[in-house]
């Protein structure tokens, strides 16, 4: 398998609570590549409209998404392998992504009552518990066509990583050797 064959890009993607950011930094480590915070990439406007607790809408999301667009676009350019966060609720949002050439999405699945448990868990975070119900009202269901990793992430951090690895190691077997010899 060429290196073209493996992605460049790697999308954690997720409703709020499903643990994109920590296993975004377990699978970059894994591949000793860059990772992205995508929630980095909102202006400060949306920060302040999540953290009063005022869900998002699409056009608000634009620039949020336009840049994350942007980290992918100076990624593929630079050749240099990078994980990035980003929910990803909406097909054409993930459509987008994956229209920017090597790019693989991860789903992070997970059961509304841990989301929900998480979020309440969590402190000094602009996002809330009560945003979730928007998350979830916005997030259209994967197709069959989408060519997207699924992984339950109910799981410890390490089981969730351990899931990521096995699959994508499964789709792209090259993975297995060193990023320098891929």
């Amino acid at each position: 398998m060429a290196r073209e064959d493996i992605p460049l890009v790697w999308v954690m993607m997720g409703v709020a609570g499903s643990g994109k950011t920590t296993a975004g930094r377990l699978l970059a480590a894994r591949l000793e590549c860059d990772f992205l915070e995508g929630d980095r990439r909102h202006s400060a406007a949306n920060l302040q409209k999540m953290a009063a607790q005022t869900p998002l809408t699409d056009a608000d999301r634009q620039q949020w998404l336009d840049a994350i667009a942007d980290d992918i676009h100076r990624a593929i350019d630079l050749k240099r392998e990078t994980v990035i966060t980003c929910s990803a609720l909406k097909q054409a949002h993930r459509q987008r992504l994956m229209d920017l050439g090597p790019v693989q999405l991860m789903w992070l699945k997970l059961p509304e009552s841990d989301l929900r448990r998480r979020l309440t868990q969590r402190e000094n975070h602009y996002m809330q518990a009560d945003l979730l119900v928007s998350q979830l009202a916005d997030f259209e269901a994967i197709g069959p066509e989408e060519p997207i990793l699924e992984v339950d992430a109910a799981q410890p951090p390490s089981d969730v990583m351990d899931q990521i690895w096995r699959q994508a190691v499964e789709r792209y077997p090259n993975l297995k050797q060193a990023w320098w010899q891929r």
